[in-house]
Formats: C-alpha cells, structure tokens, sequence
C-alpha cells in the first residue's frame, strides 16, 4: 500500500533511504497544532514514527559504517556527532507529515481513502508486515538471507511457489511504478548531497553541472540496487500473505486513488530526504574542510 524509498546511490549513504513501503508511530511524535488530527489520525494509520525510527536507524548504519569516509580522530567523531543529528527520527517523521499535509490539503479524498484501507484488516496487517520486514532487514544476517531467498526466485521453475510470489510482487511494485519513483528519489537524494559538498568547497573544484552529470552516472547502479531491495523486502514482508490477500493488495494498489496516494507521498519523501542528504553533505564537507586547515 505505501510507497518505498530504495538508496540514496551516494556510497556513504546508500542505503539510508532503502524502500518505502511505509508505516510509523511513535509516542514522542510532535505534530503541527495548525491541523493536530487530521496529521495524528494520518500518523498513526501509517505507522509513520516506527518507520522513521527505522529509517533513522538505517540512515546511521549506512554512513557510520562506510569505511571510505576521509575523516579520522576527533573529527570523524565530530561528524558522527553530525550524523546522529540529522538522523532524527522525530523531527524526520515531523517534516514527512508536515509536507504530506500540505499535498493532502488539495486532496481529501486521497486522505480517506487511504485511511479506509490503513484502518481495514487487510490494510492493518500488511502495513504491519511492512514495518517488520524492515526492521527485521537492519540485521545484516536477515538482509542477506532475503537476498538469497531473492535469487531462488529468479532462478526458480515458471509455475513454481517460489516464481509465483516472485510474479506478485513484480505486480506489486509495477502496480505504484516503485522502480521509477525510486530511482528519480535516489538520484535526487544524491544531487543534494554534492550540492551539500559544494557549498562547504569540498568537491574538488567541480561545478553544480559536473556533479549532476556524475550523479547521472550512478544511475545504472542505482537502479540495479533499488531492483534488488524492492524485491527481496517484498518478497520477505508478504511471505505470511495468501496469494488471495496478495492480490487484494495488488487490486488495491492500482487504483486511481491510490496511486495517487502514493505519488503525493514520494514527493514528500523527496523534500525530507533531499534535505538530509544535503545536510549530510555539507557536514562532510565542512569537516574535510577543517581537516584541511
């Protein structure tokens, strides 16, 4: 039913944006006193702050762990210091609801449509199913493991249980066009971050030109990873489904309402993640930049 974020295709942060698939809902989530319920009602049916406690945590994972990163000492640990800050979970789920209230404002019938669905049995538990694959998927033993289940299915005889689930789920991805969306995102994403380099000076002298014709670049690997992701998290989150209530889904996900839904949604994902990207970036570079001196 949500849509998914896959990479951000920057090396350091490749994987803290990964699918959307999205839910969330956290206690200590703030939300705006200019329209409280209609963000809480819409929160908490997507289970918006578990997710982004999720994605925070992937986020961190993805650029604390990158062992390329050109910083050592105290800076490194400054910029770790930077890192936990961007990665907010709170103020990131703040700034998604505040940017999807804005697009949904102009829609309310994409608003109640996807609280129906959200509030449905079937709605409740795939949301659920979701948020768990993805939290499951921060221990790299399970990430691993989904991605060899992933290259069974590729692999497997048509007609097979495996292929099968492999077909639905490519149903449900071309369903709201994830591979698309993402990919767009993901090259977004990592624009921002060189733009984020570049106003600390930190990229070597290139111009906002050269550095959109290297993101360009990334865009086959870029697309190649999201492939995967998409798939293998799928492929994991609905494994409990019956192929009936997957179908549902899928039926679901198609219609005009839906898939506008989701449009709306990415481009809110866009905006917050956009924005760490580029605070990432000028925090690296900002940190090159002290090294430097």
């Amino acid at each position: 039913m949500i849509a998914q974020i896959c990479s951000e295709s920057r090396p350091m942060i490749a994987s803290s944006l990964r699918a959307l698939a999205v839910s969330c809902s956290l206690a200590t989530l703030v939300l705006f006193p200019a329209r409280p319920a209609l963000a809480e009602d819409l929160a908490r049916a997507l289970l918006l702050p578990e997710l982004f406690e999720i994605m925070a945590a992937e986020g961190r994972s993805s650029v604390l762990g990158d062992e390329s990163t050109p910083l050592q000492g105290s800076l490194l640990a400054r910029f770790e210091q930077d890192v936990a800050r961007i990665y907010t979970p709170v103020q990131m789920a703040q700034n998604f609801v505040a940017a999807l209230e804005d697009a949904l404002q102009r829609h309310p019938d994409l608003r109640a449509d996807t609280l129906g669905f959200a509030q449905s049995d079937l709605g409740k538990r795939v949301l659920q199913l979701e948020v768990s694959a993805r939290a499951a998927l921060l221990d790299d033993a399970v990430d691993e493991a989904a991605r060899l289940a992933l290259e069974t299915a590729r692999d497997a005889e048509p007609g097979s249980v495996e292929a099968t689930r492999l077909e639905l789920v490519r149903e449900r991805i071309a369903a709201n066009d994830l591979i698309e969306l993402n990919v767009s995102l993901g090259l977004n994403t990592s624009f921002a971050y060189y733009r984020g380099m570049l106003t600390e000076d930190a990229v070597g002298g290139l111009s906002a030109d050269a550095l959109l014709q290297l993101v360009w670049a990334q865009e086959p690997e870029i697309r190649a990873d999201i492939e995967d992701w998409i798939e293998s998290y799928f492929l994991m989150a609905y494994q409990p489904l019956s192929d009936a209530e997957f179908r549902e889904l899928i039926d679901y996900a198609q219609t005009p309402l839906a898939v506008g839904f989701n449009q709306i949604m990415f481009q809110a994902f866009d905006t917050v993640f956009s924005d760490i990207s580029r605070a990432l970036g000028q925090a690296l570079g900002r940190r090159m930049q002290t090294e430097e001196l």
